[in-house]
């Protein structure tokens, strides 16, 4: 008797030992990642390339439906993913809103774990109000970094310096990705530069946007910095 209980106990107290084991590696893995995902940002790494769906793509012209409404990623609209996938994800963002900063690092990593099944495309919505002042200049800085085909290097950068950015910043971030200083400085002011902020700021109007982020999956609206776990409760339908 004396020895069933003492062996029940050593089992139980394995048991624990176990799961304790198990959940202190998933928080040093998870650790890990983020740190992974922060020194490779900070380094203007592009962090999406690591697989052959995951490098960025200009060009695609893809269109989803809503209620009548076509959403078309102009040829100068980034993406990310894969450009046939069954799944097109249209985000309007803002980088100087915190809910657009939250929702970066939730389709960084959903990119990383799905990149086969998503095409993302990202568009500019500066909310322009006292409270975000500098997100139209970020969005034509980000749009200038894209002609030098570092729009995701600069777009990440952006985040993880949120703030209200003044051209002095853009321009720190800009040297600190490897862009052409003169280049980038030419095109900021640019009339094509403002025209595509402007462009993309209208047809999120014309969408029903108000506040960012504001994402469209394969036509229907979705509002706000949506959890991991709902994004990919949502993809294991496809």
């Amino acid at each position: 008797m004396i020895k069933s209980q003492l062996c029940q106990n050593l089992m139980k107290k394995i048991a624990i030992a176990l799961a304790i084991i198990l959940v202190l590696a998933a928080v040093a893995y998870f650790i890990w990642r983020i740190s992974f995902y922060y020194r490779a940002i900070q380094n203007g790494e592009n962090i999406y390339s690591a697989d052959k769906f995951s490098s960025m793509t200009v060009g695609k012209k893809t269109s989803v439906a809503t209620s009548g409404v076509k959403i078309l990623p102009k040829k100068d609209s980034p993406s990310l993913g894969n450009p046939q996938a069954t799944i097109t994800i249209v985000e309007f963002a803002d980088f100087t809103c915190p809910f657009s900063k939250e929702a970066f690092m939730v389709m960084r990593e959903l990119l990383t774990k799905y990149p086969e099944k998503i095409n993302f495309v990202f568009r500019f919505f500066p909310l322009g109000d006292e409270m975000h002042k500098g997100g139209e200049e970020a969005a034509r800085a980000a749009f200038c970094a894209a002609k030098q085909g570092k729009f995701w290097q600069f777009h990440d950068k952006l985040f993880l310096n949120q703030k209200n950015f003044i051209t002095d910043d853009l321009r720190s971030y800009s040297g600190q990705v490897g862009l052409n200083a003169s280049l980038f400085d030419n095109c900021l002011n640019a009339a094509e530069t403002k025209a595509v902020v402007e462009r993309d700021l209208m047809d999120g109007f014309n969408l029903g946007v108000s506040g960012t982020p504001t994402f469209f999956i394969n036509g229907k609206k979705a509002e706000g910095a949506i959890p991991l776990d709902a994004w990919e409760k949502f993809l294991k339908k496809y």
